[in-house]
């Protein structure tokens, strides 16, 4: 029973270690697409007011975000969807007038969300995909000494019930 128990968490450290594998793998090539779209994001800094364009990788550097959004669920195409619409989206982005890192407004979000919307679900359904795969490669590789450990614990109980027959017959005489 000793080692199937390591098995079991042996398995459960690959699964964990293959997930987070996979939300990471998640981020960085969303952060690629993201940085590959074809769009031009519309700015407004919040200090000196200067409106301004960002390009697409601009919008990976900083991860500081400050938002406002409403979330409306909507039928579309036989689904329910519930997307957030944003009534303010600021991101800290270099600003020119300033020359430093400022928080600037994003004018054209709720577009910016449309546009990059398919690219985002496909990136997601990959990797979601690749997780549900690997994990069952996982589970099924593991499988395999679960069962050799099975077999040997059962064989063990095996000895183990056979020596206390024969130490039953030897007590009583049978």
């Amino acid at each position: 029973m000793m080692i199937k128990s390591i098995l079991v968490v042996i398995m459960g450290a690959l699964l964990l270690g293959w997930v987070i594998f996979c939300g990471i793998q998640f981020i960085r090539h969303g952060k690629r697409v993201i940085a590959d779209g074809e769009f031009t994001g519309h700015v407004k800094c919040e200090k000196c007011g200067l409106e301004y364009d960002v390009s697409p990788e601009e919008f990976t550097r900083s991860s500081l975000v400050k938002t406002r959004s409403v979330s409306k669920t909507q039928f579309k195409g036989g689904a329910f969807v519930d997307r957030p619409r944003y009534r303010y989206f600021a991101k800290k982005f270099y600003c020119p007038g300033c020359g430093r890192m400022r928080y600037a407004r994003v004018l054209n979000i709720n577009e910016l969300n449309d546009i990059m919307l398919v690219p985002s679900l496909k990136v997601g359904a990959r990797w979601l995909a690749a997780m549900a795969i690997g994990g069952i490669i996982i589970i099924m590789i593991m499988k395999i000494p679960m069962y050799f450990a099975d077999m040997h614990a059962e064989q063990q109980l095996e000895e183990l019930r056979q020596e206390q027959y024969e130490d039953f017959e030897e007590r009583y005489g049978l």
